[in-house]
């Protein structure tokens, strides 16, 4: 009996000197990050790191939160940060934003206010922390700007990201799915919309695709320079607002200058109020759209479904086209 005694004993201080220990190094590993980002030119503060969750879990609370990167360009405070870990599993973390939070680029300052938002992120056990997956989730969210007052909403939006599966995938690979849910936009943004097409939120918008990039998404994505994007497959794409509904899918490839590069086959369902939407908004003048209305009118006949087309969007030489009539300037999928 006194041997079992003294084994659970032992067990009992061994499990709490690993806690303390794992306890210790987090706390010092926060710390020692935040310092070498300053090293590095960075704004990064934090009023003070705490560990807590003993005996089985490792709950770290970080409060006043500033992290200002000036060669990414990008600015993030929060007045609280969360994460969670199990005691046993420290490389699986679960993280938590605050309420209200605010997050500027050079484009802008926007307040980010939620009911919800937390993320589940599983990184390699090793000091690169490379990503294996990461799932985060966004309930009754409010984005909105502080200089101009627009503001967007979301009901409820997933984003997902994993190390690409299935056989012989590429290096630096990465499965995505993302899907919104009753987007609301701003106020004034429907002002152009004279039919009645488009209700006041996007019901859904939706990708499934996979992104590979120049490098891995590890801690020096963040530290460093981001990765580039290199190619996006893009399995499926579902966008409905309204009675306008659009479906596509196809491959893209950065060319030598970041300009998307390749095809995406769409099928469009209401087209013709797609284009009279777009040309009122301003996204396109009236000779495009004239044109538009034209050899869309005319694909959507040898289709059978004078509604419904499905045309090629092409990407080349920094331009893109649908089917045969020119758009404009390609997208970057790359900017450094």
């Amino acid at each position: 009996m006194r041997i079992i005694l003294a084994i659970i004993a032992l067990a009992v201080a061994a499990w709490v000197g690993w806690w303390f220990l794992l306890a210790t190094a987090k706390d010092r590993a926060i710390e020692g990050w935040l310092a070498a980002r300053r090293e590095a030119g960075w704004v990064a503060e934090a009023t003070e790191v705490s560990v807590g969750g003993f005996p089985y879990r490792l709950d770290t609370l970080l409060t006043g939160v500033e992290l200002s990167n000036p060669a990414g360009g990008w600015s993030w405070t929060a007045p609280e940060f969360r994460l969670h870990a199990l005691a046993y599993q420290p490389n699986h973390l679960i993280a938590v934003w605050p309420h209200d939070q605010t997050f500027a680029t050079l484009f802008g300052r926007a307040r980010i206010l939620s009911e919800d938002m937390r993320g589940s992120v599983v990184v390699e056990p090793n000091l690169r922390l490379g990503l294996r997956r990461t799932t985060i989730e966004l309930d009754g969210l409010r984005v909105r700007g502080e200089t101009t007052g627009w503001e967007i909403g979301l009901a409820h939006g997933q984003v997902a990201l994993r190390q690409a599966e299935g056989e012989n995938p590429p290096p630096n690979a990465y499965d995505l799915a993302f899907t919104a849910e009753n987007l609301t936009l701003p106020e004034g943004w429907l002002a152009f919309d004279g039919g009645g097409l488009l209700d006041q939120a996007i019901e859904v918008a939706s990708v499934r695709a996979t992104a590979t990039f120049d490098r891995p998404l590890d801690r020096l994505a963040i530290e460093e320079t981001p990765p580039l994007l290199q190619t996006l497959r893009v399995d499926d794409m579902t966008f409905t607002w309204g009675r306008l509904d659009l479906r596509g899918k196809g491959r893209l490839e950065a060319d030598a200058q970041g300009f998307a590069s390749g095809r995406l086959d769409l099928r469009a369902r209401n087209w013709r109020e797609m284009v009279d939407v777009a040309e009122r908004s301003g996204a396109i003048n009236a000779t495009l759209a004239s044109a538009l209305r034209g050899g869309l009118g005319l694909i959507a006949r040898l289709g059978g479904d004078r509604n419904v087309i499905e045309a090629p969007l092409d990407f080349s030489g920094g331009f893109m086209r649908l089917g045969p009539i020119p758009l404009g300037p390609a997208p970057r999928l790359s900017i450094r």
